[in-house]
């Protein structure tokens, strides 16, 4: 059976050298100065994290896809005569777009069968899952012995992440759980992570940029020990050096890891600011049990 996949523009796959036939994109949007953007076909991460960076005072926020762009991209699938179509979201906890998208798929008309999945992960952990599912595809395993696949992956992860500044986030209203960090938001480089419910939740407090990197890459390293087949995701908003760190602390360990990378796109840039650095890990083991 014809099946397509859909990824979500927060899964940054736009910045990956990938040319996948059966691949589309939904799009969310980013509000600048009462302008609207297209995620990366209006405005890519290099020129947001430009602009948010030469004016402290811009507060960003992003929209989520139509129902009637959905639907019309429902259309186009089956125009092409695709039967099924999964779809993998940003967590649902962090963003509507997968109640959006499940609305849209109540109301389609057509005989189009539409598989929604919900990633509980962002930025480019939400997207190796969408390649992971291309790959499946390839090895003709059928839709839903993806979604168990899927299911297991997504509980299978640790992500982390430390933030330049949490102002963000908080007036954004994308981190749960804050109160013990708000007192001194202005004083420490918080390590993030995000949780089996798919939220962005507090993890660690350091006071400095470099201990969080530091950490966050003890967490992953003392986690992979007992762990023998890993994917690794890493990501970032204009922090090169501090991206380049973590990486690099990685590889000496694991020369051979196979990995992902890519810049965070503008509308989840719209919450964590620049000067993000991310990192997760996906334990490929669980798929063997």
């Amino acid at each position: 059976m014809k099946t397509a996949v859909v990824a979500i523009s927060t899964g940054c796959l736009d910045y990956l050298d990938i040319n996948q036939e059966h691949l589309y994109i939904l799009r969310c949007k980013i509000i600048l100065e009462g302008k609207s953007y297209e995620d990366y076909v209006d405005i890519d991460a290099k020129t947001f994290y430009e602009r948010i960076k030469a004016d402290k005072n811009i507060i960003p926020t992003s929209s989520m896809p139509s129902i009637g762009e959905v639907q019309t991209l429902f259309e186009a699938l089956e125009s092409k005569n695709y039967e099924n179509v999964i779809i993998l979201t940003i967590s649902s906890a962090l963003s509507g777009t997968f109640q959006t998208i499940q609305m849209a798929a109540k109301q389609f008309e057509g005989t189009l069968k539409i598989h929604l999945f919900d990633t509980k992960n962002a930025a480019i952990s939400e997207g190796f899952l969408t390649l992971h599912t291309l790959e499946l595809l390839k090895q003709d395993k059928s839709v839903d012995d993806i979604i168990q696949v899927l299911q297991k992956l997504s509980l299978s992860r640790k992500q982390y992440f430390m933030v330049d500044s949490l102002r963000l986030l908080v007036k954004n209203g994308r981190l749960s759980g804050a109160s013990g960090f708000l007192g001194s938001v202005l004083k420490i480089k918080p390590i993030l992570e995000v949780n089996d419910e798919g939220k962005i939740v507090p993890f660690e407090k350091v006071r400095t940029q470099k201990k969080a990197l530091e950490n966050m890459v003890n967490h992953v390293l003392q986690d992979l020990e007992t762990i023998n087949d890993f994917v690794i995701t890493y990501n970032t908003s204009d922090n090169l050096e501090g991206y380049e760190y973590v990486k690099s602390r990685i590889e000496a360990v694991y020369p051979n890891v196979k990995s992902y990378a890519a810049p965070i796109t503008p509308v989840i840039g719209c919450h964590t600011g620049h000067g993000t650095v991310g990192i997760a890990y996906f334990n490929m083991d669980s798929l063997k049990d």
